[in-house]
This record gives C-alpha cells, structure tokens and sequence, in this order.
C-alpha cells in the first residue's frame, strides 16, 4: 500500500489526466497519543467532474444513536430523509423524500433480528396515489454474509461468496453485479464503504432493491473486512494522518479517461 502522500500524489497526477480539479483534503494530528481516532463517519460527499472542475451531487449527513447505531440519514437529494428504531430483536425504519416526478414518497420496512441479523420483515412503498406491500427474507452462510435474498416472489437476488469474490444474481435480470476485495485496504467504519458505489449507481431503484439503507445500518449480515479491488471500476483511495479512509475515486475500468462517470466520495468523520 502506498503512504498518504504517495496516493495523494497519484490521485493527482489522475485527475489532472482527467482534466480536473482535486478537492483538497486536510489531514491534523494530535497532541494526545493514546486518543484513537473516530470511524464514526457523519457526513459524504459525492463529486462529479463538469469541465474542468467538480460539481457536488449529492451530500449524506449520518447520526449514531449512544450505542453507535445508525439513527438517522439526510440527504439534499430530493429532501430525502431516514430514520431507524432499532429495538432488542427488530429494527424498523422509514425512507420519504419528495421525487420530481411522483412527489412525495414513504417507504417503511419492518424486520425481526434474530443474532443482530434481519431474517425475515415487510416492507410498504407509497407514492402519490399508489401503494404496496410485501414481505422479504434473508439467509446468511456460516461467516455471516447474505446468500438469498427474497422479495414477495417478484424478486429475488443470490450471492455467491468467492476467495475475495462476489457475484450477485438477481432475478429478474437487471441488477447482476459482480466484484472483487482489495486485500490492504481495510472496511473498518461505521457503515460499510463498498455500499458508496451504489449511490451513484444509475439503475432505476437500485438503492431500494439492494436495501442499501438495511446494509448501512449493520443489520443484513457481516460487511467485507476489506475494500472493493478494481473490476468494473478502477477505484483509489487517499488516507489522513491517522489512516482512515477520507477519499474514494471511482472510474470506469477503461484505458480511456472518462471524466463524465467518474465520482469522488469525500467522507468526514465524527469530533474526537
């Protein structure tokens, strides 16, 4: 792994390549030695290129109940908004925003935890005049990852776990993934950080899909320990002084610089 000036330095002799300004990031250190450093990440940032410098679309503010848990989640994209309850063996949570076509929307999901995990739940989408409900389940492997995932029959996804390896099915087609684990790169946040990509993911309601919100908040199973590897993607990344990860650049996997889909994912973390 290369040190914090080294990658720095790489980041940005590549987006000069691109063509692009680099957002800078300002690392601090402390005075007191033994004061361990927060993953508690509480904010992201999602930059785009536009010309020759980068636009912000879209901003994640996170707060963490006194067990660490994740509370809440804004977003200036279309007002939206979540909130978690988490409970002694069942966790709920609700999604709304206001969309530019449908207008506002709720989504609610209910779950029994069984072991901290999500086993089987409800989940009701509202939007306008139209509503649904179904239910889901999940089943995990003897590590705790997500082998199946089933959604009220209409749809349903299968991950098959790999050496450092994943390759998701889903059914019907139109959401197959299939990614690959840095092995130095560790995943040791509050929130899982190979979810970010999703976030930009252009697929029609990927994000609902997949459950993004339910894998943030710890409960469909365990993370991977380690970062995502470039395969659809060349992703790199810049640490602060203290290690943590403060900036993820994902490019398309191509020996052409595309600077329209490429996305910079600036994280900030809690106070110390």
């Amino acid at each position: 792994m290369m040190k914090i000036f080294d990658t720095y330095t790489a980041i940005c002799k590549y987006a000069v390549c691109l063509g692009v300004a680099v957002v800078p990031m300002l690392t601090s250190c402390s005075d007191d030695d033994e004061k361990v450093p927060s993953r508690e990440i509480v904010q992201i940032d999602i930059y785009q290129a536009e010309g020759a410098s980068l636009h912000t679309t879209s901003q994640y503010k996170l707060t963490y109940d006194g067990r660490g848990r994740l509370s809440t989640i804004r977003t200036d994209q279309n007002s939206q908004e979540g909130n978690f309850t988490h409970g002694t063996s069942n966790i709920s949570y609700r999604w709304e925003g206001n969309d530019p076509e449908d207008g506002l929307f709720v989504n609610r999901f209910e779950a029994e935890l069984r072991g901290g995990k999500v086993q089987v739940g409800s989940a009701n989408y509202s939007s306008g005049t139209t509503s649904r409900t179904f239910n889901y389940a999940y089943y995990y492997n003897n590590r705790g990852y997500i082998t199946d995932a089933t959604f009220g029959g209409e749809q349903s996804f299968s991950y098959q776990w790999g050496k450092q390896t994943l390759v998701i099915q889903g059914r019907p087609s139109g959401y197959d993934a299939e990614y690959a684990y840095n092995t130095s790169v560790q995943n040791n946040y509050s929130i899982d950080l190979n979810l970010l990509p999703l976030f930009v993911d252009p697929r029609p309601d990927i994000m609902l899909a997949m459950n993004v919100y339910g894998q943030l908040a710890g409960v469909l199973g365990s993370k991977y320990p380690t970062m995502l590897e470039d395969v659809d993607y060349s992703y790199r990344y810049q640490f602060d002084g203290e290690g943590r990860l403060v900036q993820i650049i994902q490019q398309p996997a191509s020996l052409v610089p595309d600077k329209q889909n490429t996305y910079w994912f600036l994280i900030t973390y809690a106070e110390e």
